[in-house]
Formats: C-alpha cells, structure tokens, sequence
C-alpha cells in the first residue's frame, strides 16, 4: 500500500534526503520513492541537519522532555544529546564547513522566549560556546568557510504571511569573515533561511506575495527569483552546496541552481500511522 504522508525540515546530501514526518525521521532518495524510517521515538524529532560530509544528522530531539540537541548516524541507530539548554526555543540551523561543530539558535539563557542567539556546539559531546554574533535564527557559511550569512529575525514566514513590521527578516552578511556585517537586501517583504550556495545566497521571501526562493549575489546585487509557488510558500529550505531541498504544502521538493529548476519528490512511507490512530 502506497501511504503519503505530510512532509517538512528537509535536509539534502549528495543521493540522499531527510525528512520530518510522524515526529520521526525518515530517509528517502533525491530521486523520491519509498522512505525509510530512522527514528522511532517517545518525543518528538524535528529539523534535521547533514553534517558537511553527509556521515551524521543533527536534530532536535523532545525525547527527555526541553528541545534539545542529538546527534546520530545517517544510517539510524541510537542518537547522542549534545546539549541541555532545556529553552523554549532551540534549533539546528547548520554546520561548520569543518563538520566538527554544529551551529544552534537557542534562546536558552536569553531574557525573552524566542530571542535567539547563536551557539557552536561540538559534536564530541564538550561544551557550547555562544558565538557572540547578536540576535539570529539561521546562518550561512561560505563553500570554503569564509564568510557568513546571518538572518534576524528569520522565523517560518508561512507562519506569519507578507508580515511588513518592525519585526520582519531580515539577513546581513560579512563576506570575508572580518567581523563586520552590513544588510544583504532591502526588500518590502519577509525574508528568511539564508544559503550560501555557490557564489549566489539563496533566501526564501514573500515581497511578490507567496513565499519563493530568491537569490542575490554576496554584494546584495542581481535579485532572481527562482521558483514560482503560488499557493503555498516555500518552507524550511537547506542545502549540501550544490542542491536545494525545501517543503511547500505538505511536499518536498528539489531545487537545482546550476539547471534553474525545481521537482517535486514522489515519497512514500510505510507507516502503520499509528499517530493518526
């Protein structure tokens, strides 16, 4: 029996994507088909991370109650906790080029829920260290590990539709890792989950009215846009450095920058849908 399933926090290395579906992880292949479930947990799992080698997952894990962060082979098997914020508010939002750390925002620590910062947290089990970059959700590393892309403010615009306030998204950028950040892109929208792909940085935005995926160059300069969603935004996006993957609706779909073009998977899983019983 073919059972679909509602999909989201992707993420993508080389042949292989990961997913969040049923509160637990599932691996399909880019190519879509039948996924295979990873994790079969108490709690919840949610936004998986690739490590830059593809070898481990990063995510968040709720099995010991607070949001907090587990690390486990891309292969499945028992996962390790990595942090005990026990905050409102803790996600991965990537890796260090070098794959020995991963980058979290966290509010833990921080006067007012949902005000997060951004933490190294090493996958050797050590202690995190706060990075001292000031107020941000998601972040972006140069291909080489020079420069980065920082979003303020970022959180999902699905959730907070063509939003034009003075809490808005927005990303700022240092392009050769001196330190010094100046705003990426001034748009009459909102803008979110900032890549660094290539020499382009990919964002998602709703200043045309749905949120889609856009790109500019690391000076702010030649805005494109590269998918055209009409009904649904585009959510959550990550990238391996090459590709693209992202959900729409209840959808994952696979962007390609060097050919311009955007699929959606055909995915299934083989879930007993113990939750929806």
């Amino acid at each position: 029996m073919r059972v679909q399933g509602y999909y989201r926090h992707p993420t993508i290395h080389t042949g292989s994507v990961v997913f969040v579906s049923e509160d637990d992880l599932w691996m399909v292949s880019a190519a879509g088909g039948s996924a295979v479930r990873l994790t079969a947990n108490p709690g919840s799992q949610s936004g998986p991370r690739f490590s830059p080698d593809g070898t481990l997952l990063a995510f968040v894990s709720r099995d010991e109650g607070q949001r907090d962060v587990h690390v486990m082979d891309r292969a499945g098997g028992p996962s390790r906790r990595l942090t005990y914020f026990g905050a409102a508010t803790t996600i991965v939002a990537g890796w260090r080029p070098s794959g020995d750390r991963i980058v979290v925002a966290t509010d833990h620590r921080q006067p007012f829920p949902g005000w997060t910062h951004l933490w190294d947290v090493p996958v050797d089990g050590s202690a995190a260290v706060p990075l001292r970059l000031g107020p941000a959700f998601s972040v972006g590393f140069g291909r080489s590990g020079r420069g980065v892309v920082l979003g303020r403010n970022t959180f999902d615009p699905a959730r907070w539709k063509r939003y034009r306030g003075g809490r808005a998204g927005t990303l700022w950028i240092d392009r050769t890792s001196s330190g010094t950040f100046r705003e990426l892109v001034d748009l009459d929208g909102n803008v979110a989950f900032p890549l660094w792909v290539g020499r382009r940085i990919y964002f998602v935005s709703d200043h045309e009215g749905v949120g889609n995926l856009y790109s500019t160059t690391p000076t702010g300069r030649d805005l494109r846009r590269h998918t055209a969603h009409d009904e649904f935004y585009v959510r959550y996006p990550s990238t391996d450095g090459e590709r693209i993957v992202y959900q729409c609706g209840g959808d994952l779909w696979v962007f390609d920058p060097t050919a311009d073009e955007t699929r959606r998977l055909d995915v299934t899983i083989p879930s007993a849908r113990p939750q929806r019983n």
